[in-house]
């Protein structure tokens, strides 16, 4: 028993050096360690430090250890789907031990209400613009149907060859389906009647060629147009008609020669009469010799 007490007694005095060794290490490490504490109002929030992921917020905190003998932080970013992105900065550093507290207020997204749109348009095939962006081609059922429209105003636009533009402002209200019934309207036209003197000049309708005169041209979108008429050795002859829906524009023109056509044959000509004047009179002196 005197030998049990002297081991117990052996076995104190070693857990006596023992023990404030192992406190004076565990206070020495901790003592260079501060923490930044992030209260958050959102729970599950993600917390960047310096754009790394240090967690989440869990019953409203979440703690970040710090080495106060290493490089300091800068800046910080909570996150969550359905919140705002809030950004800080860090301005301060903590001292060994000390807890640093950085609140931060979340503020939830507005919650948006999308809406659908139904755009019934006749006739079918023609080409949607949405806010300046093509939202396709209506189908051959006449039916375009925009998804998850943001409630608010809206222009859109709607064109198709042969048919004039339709260009509106919509509302579209929260949460709700809006059916839009739109028809086109046919561009309107008319018709030109082309004569020229003389006849048989080429016809350009807005730089197109459409034949010769005399002619009737049909089927003319109602507005200004520009006609030509061009034949071959006249000058050319340019007229601003306007077409008017359901009416029949008229063109007369009577060409004028072509001045340069003119001035080319005369000056072809000219060396023609001299050499034959210097062959004659090259003639009459060989004639009064003999």
């Amino acid at each position: 028993m005197h030998r049990s007490y002297l081991n117990c007694l052996v076995l104190l005095i070693i857990l006596a050096f023992l023990i404030p060794f192992s406190c004076q290490a565990e206070t020495s490490t901790a003592g260079n360690t501060g923490i930044y504490r992030f209260h958050g109002n959102v729970e599950g929030a993600e917390v960047y430090v310096d754009g790394i992921l240090k967690g989440a917020i869990f019953e409203g905190i979440l703690d970040v250890p710090v080495d106060v003998a290493g490089a300091s932080y800068h800046t910080y970013s909570l996150q969550k789907e359905g919140y705002e992105t809030y950004n800080g900065t860090i301005n301060s550093v903590p001292a060994r031990g000390q807890v640093i507290s950085i609140y931060v207020p979340m503020s939830a997204k507005p919650l948006v209400e999308y809406s659908r749109v139904h755009l019934l348009i006749s006739p079918p095939l023609a080409e949607v613009t949405w806010d300046g962006v093509s939202a396709g081609t209506v189908p051959d059922t006449g039916i375009l149907i925009l998804r998850e429209v943001v409630p608010g105003s809206h222009r859109l636009t709607v064109t198709k060859e042969g048919y004039e533009t339709l260009s509106e402002i919509l509302s579209v209200p929260r949460n709700d389906i809006m059916k839009v019934p739109l028809t086109l309207k046919p561009v309107a036209k008319g018709s030109i009647t082309i004569d020229s003197v003389p006849a048989g000049a080429s016809v350009y309708l807005d730089d197109r060629n459409v034949g010769v005169s005399p002619l009737t041209v049909h089927d003319i979108p109602a507005g200004p147009h520009a006609v030509r008429i061009s034949g071959e050795g006249f000058q050319d002859s340019i007229s601003s008609v306007d077409v008017t829906a359901g009416g029949t524009a008229a063109v007369s023109v009577t060409l004028l020669p072509a001045t340069g056509s003119a001035g080319k044959t005369s000056a072809s000509l000219s060396p023609l009469v001299m050499i034959a004047g210097l062959a004659v009179a090259a003639l009459c002196v060989a004639c009064r010799r003999i």
